[in-house]
C-alpha cells in the first residue's frame, strides 16, 4: 500500500491536492473512528498495560538522548540538528496500527492506541523543544488539544473505564469507516516519500545516525526494558514494535512550520520509513520466536 501511493505520486496519477485531501480525511475523520472502536472494546486496567506504556515512553526518552549526539557531526548546524533529532523518536501512528492490527488483531490495535495515547504528547512537546528558540507551553497546549488522535484515544479510554458502550449501529459506522483508514493512511504514506533532502556529506551522516537510533538502538533500549521490568505477552510485542515504527511523516510539517530544515526531514522521514520494512518484520520474526 506504501509502495503503490508512492507510485500514484510520482508517476502523477493522482495530484498533490488528493493526496492532502486524502490526508485530511484519515488525520481527522477515518484514524479517530479506528482509535475509539479499537480503545471503547480493549481491557485496559491490567499492571501489564501500565508497564507497556513505560517502557515505551522510556525508549523515547533515551532515543531522543541519543540523537543530541548528533549534534556533533562535523558540520551539522543547529537547525538541521533540531530538525532531525525529532526523527529518532517519533512514530508514524498509520503505520503502528497497521502492524498492530494485523499482528495482533483489534486487542493489539488497541494496545497500540493506548501507546500512542501517551506517547503523542511527549513526542510533541520534545520536538517542538528542540526546534523553538523559545518554548511556549500554551501555544502546545492549544495544539494538542486539537490533535484527533490523541482526543479520539483519551475519549476512548474514558469510555473504556466507565464501562459506557455505544449502540451497535454506532460501531457498525466506526469499523466501516476504521476498514478504509489503515489502507488510505498507508498509500498516504507513501505519496509523502521524499528524498532531495540528504544531498550533502552531512545530511547523510545525519540521516544514518537517525534512522540508526530510531530503527535499531530505541526496539533494542525497549526490549531490554521490557526484560528488567517484566514486560511479556501482548503487550511486551507492541511496545516492541511501537518501538520499531519509521519517524511520522508529521516531523516534516513541524519543521517547516518552526522554520527548520523541511527537505532534510522529509528525507528523514522516507529512508526512516523504508528501513522499518526491513526492521519491523525482523522483530516481528524474533517476537514470534519468543512466544
Amino acid at each position: 500500500m506504501i509502495m503503490a501511493g508512492a507510485i500514484m505520486v510520482h508517476t502523477k496519477w493522482m495530484g498533490r491536492s488528493f493526496w492532502e485531501g486524502a490526508e485530511r480525511l484519515v488525520y481527522f475523520v477515518l484514524f479517530p473512528a479506528l482509535l475509539f472502536a479499537a480503545v471503547t472494546r480493549a481491557t485496559l486496567a491490567s499492571a501489564q498495560t501500565a508497564l507497556m506504556v513505560q517502557v515505551a515512553l522510556l525508549g523515547m526518552l533515551l532515543a531522543a538522548a541519543l540523537g543530541i549526539l548528533t549534534r556533533w557531526i562535523p558540520g551539522m548546524t543547529r537547525r538541521d540538528w533540531a530538525s532531525g533529532i525529532q526523527c529518532g523518536f517519533r512514530f508514524n501512528t498509520y503505520v503502528a496500527f497497521a502492524v498492530a492490527t494485523r499482528a495482533w488483531g483489534s486487542e493489539g490495535l488497541a494496545m497500540m492506541a493506548v501507546i500512542t495515547g501517551f506517547a503523542v504528547p511527549l513526542a510533541n512537546i520534545m520536538a517542538v523543544s528542540f526546534l523553538a528558540n523559545t518554548f511556549h507551553p500554551i501555544k502546545l497546549f492549544k495544539e494538542l488539544s486539537r490533535n484527533p488522535l490523541l482526543l479520539a484515544t483519551l475519549t476512548g479510554i474514558v469510555f473504556n473505564l466507565l464501562s459506557l458502550t455505544p449502540p451497535d449501529l454506532i460501531y457498525g459506522v466506526l469499523d466501516r469507516a476504521s476498514s478504509a483508514a489503515i489502507a488510505l493512511g498507508l498509500m498516504c504514506v507513501g505519496a509523502g516519500l521524499n528524498f532531495d533532502g540528504i544531498r550533502s556529506q552531512t545530511a547523510r551522516w545525519h540521516a544514518g545516525a537517525v534512522t540508526t537510533i530510531k530503527l535499531v538502538m530505541m526496539p533494542l533500549i525497549v526490549w531490554m526494558a521490557c526484560g528488567l521490568m517484566g514486560v511479556d505477552g501482548l503487550q511486551r510485542g507492541i511496545a516492541i514494535l511501537f518501538a520499531t515504527m519509521p519517524t511520522a511523516s508529521s516531523a516534516y510539517i513541524l519543521a517547516a512550520r518552526m522554520g527548520g530544515n523541511g527537505p532534510l526531514t522529509a528525507s528523514l522521514v522516507s529512508i526512516s520509513t523504508l528501513g522499518s520494512m526491513v526492521t519491523i518484520t525482523a522483530w516481528y520474526v524474533v517476537l514470534q520466536f519468543l512466544g
